[in-house]
């Protein structure tokens, strides 16, 4: 079954707005897109009301579609509800997730280990663009799947409807600087201690863990944002 024009459209001004060719603040003008993507109008305004819905785009009364600007008071709070929602997943994982799950998030980690290798290789061990969008895809893909392997479906309801964990990774995305090497090896390593923890069925290790990696990504997350000189509205 084809994709309707809107969902083309969606997954067109989606794309721009993950690779962080719209940047916050930018007004999307809907027949601009329009002619960009191939289509009418209508499909265009669909797909921005979708956007709208998932709160990567504010609707502006009178004044049309902007970029949304997320601040930091809205970033902290939505670590904090990662924080709560996925330390939870993680203690749910360890008593539910299969052997096909495990081997899946070992060989997300092992490409993770991958990309780290090759930042530490690069000058001043700092990513590109190509290897920050490799990362954030694997790390985004094992943070569902261990959502999924805990089994909860109103926990991953929750996420989801929340964009919990994608509204987080999307931002990080603009800034290639985010991910150093050292931030790289950091971040595999923990998530190496944690499926040691969901392999040994021990929910109360794999919900510390999983707070503590959250917790330190929203330091460093923070921190950056202080240096970058970051509204604090």
């Amino acid at each position: 079954m084809e994709p309707s024009l809107a969902d083309v459209s969606y997954e067109f001004i989606r794309a721009k707005l993950a690779n962080g060719d719209y940047s916050p603040g930018r007004r999307l003008v809907n027949r601009a897109l329009a002619e960009q993507i191939g289509v009418s109008v209508i499909p265009v305004r669909e797909a921005i009301s979708r956007l709208v819905s998932e709160g990567l785009v504010e609707h502006v009364r009178g004044a049309g579609a902007y970029v949304r600007q997320v601040n930091r008071q809205e970033l902290n709070n939505l670590y904090v509800l990662r924080e709560a929602l996925e330390s939870c997943a993680a203690a749910e994982a360890a008593q539910h997730i299969t052997e096909d799950q495990l081997d899946e998030l070992d060989h997300i980690l092992d490409r993770a280990k991958q990309t780290a290798k090759q930042i530490c290789a690069q000058p001043k061990e700092r990513s590109n663009r190509r290897q920050l969008d490799r990362w954030m895809d694997d790390e985004q893909q094992f943070h569902e799947l261990l959502i999924e392997a805990s089994r909860n479906p109103l926990l991953a309801k929750v996420v989801k409807d929340n964009r919990a964990i994608g509204s987080v990774f999307e931002i990080q995305r603009n800034d290639p600087r985010l991910l150093t090497g050292d931030v790289a090896k950091a971040t595999c390593e923990s998530k190496a201690e944690l499926l040691a923890a969901l392999r040994d069925r021990d929910a109360k290790r794999a919900k510390q863990l999983m707070s503590d990696q959250i917790q330190r990504g929203r330091r460093r997350f923070m921190d950056f944002l202080n240096q970058q000189g970051c509204k604090r509205s």
